[in-house]
């Protein structure tokens, strides 16, 4: 059976910071041509616009369709870095006569047949552009059993922390006695520990910004050179590849808050 594959490139990424589509795009394609599409279109760019504007990833679907010159049609959002062959191969070979095949509430990992367009396009006009709208006037399957970490899809710089992209980077990492160089020189500090933690001491003039906040602060993280920290280096590495991943430039510091501590250089005490 021939089929075509489909990538969603036309969101914003306003969340991320930087264009997911470049992060990622090419990781959906591959997993799809590993799996055997017959061609693989990007939808939502320059090259391919979509042909219903600023409706979200209903337009990008109903493009698609339109499109397309096989069915099914495999639609993939561009941020799944973890997109799985064996996965697009369990949309499609469940699919039969039906008109979407999706895992549980995920219709941006989905098979589509041509003959779900006049729902997608009642949805556009009628403005209830949730593709679950256009799901529930639909036969649609549910496809169980998938990895759940072949769905996740990266919306944030910190989501980036429990993809395989992280594993892929090679961090750049400075020691302690680097760090009291570039500090005395006047470099940012980031210190991405607890608030408990940082209390208890911390690198002089560094700014607190705790990992777990990552998600919804990385903004608040100026541009320009930033030197992050934590207690050993571990989370530190965690919050470098997301910053970097959002077109930050940031450095790990390896041996972290203890190392610079061990080493008997200053800290301060409270304050957040």
């Amino acid at each position: 059976m021939s089929w075509s594959g489909a990538i969603l490139v036309g969101g914003r990424s306003t969340r991320m910071g930087t264009d997911k589509a470049a992060l990622f795009a090419d990781r959906v394609e591959a997993a799809l041509r590993a799996a055997g599409a017959a061609e693989i279109l990007r939808i939502g760019g320059a090259d391919r616009p979509d042909d219903h504007r600023g409706v979200g990833p209903l337009g990008g679907i109903a493009t698609a369709l339109r499109q397309a010159a096989h069915e099914p049609v495999v639609v993939l959002a561009c941020d799944l870095p973890n997109v799985h062959p064996d996965g697009i191969r369990a949309v499609l070979d469940a699919i039969g006569t039906a008109d979407v095949a999706l895992p549980p509430g995920e219709p941006l990992h989905a098979a589509w047949r041509r003959s779900a367009l006049p729902a997608i396009e009642w949805a556009i006009a009628a403005g209830d552009l949730a593709v679950r709208a256009a799901i529930a006037r639909l036969r649609a399957v549910e496809v169980a059993g998938l990895d759940p970490r072949w769905l996740a899809n990266v919306n944030s710089p910190a989501d980036l922390v429990h993809t395989e992209v992280m594993a892929e980077q090679e961090v750049p990492e400075i020691d302690v006695a680097e760090l009291a160089r570039r500090h005395a020189a006047g470099a940012y500090v980031l210190d991405v520990r607890t608030p408990e933690e940082f209390e208890e001491a911390h690198v002089p003039g560094a700014v607190l910004l705790p990992l777990q906040e990552l998600q919804d602060r990385w903004q608040e993280v100026p541009e320009g050179e930033v030197l992050v920290i934590c207690k050993s280096g571990g989370r530190s590495a965690a919050a470098v590849t997301a910053l970097n991943g959002a077109g930050r430039t940031t450095t790990n510091v390896a041996g972290g808050t203890q190392a610079w501590i061990d080493a008997g250089y200053p800290v301060e005490t409270g304050g957040t």
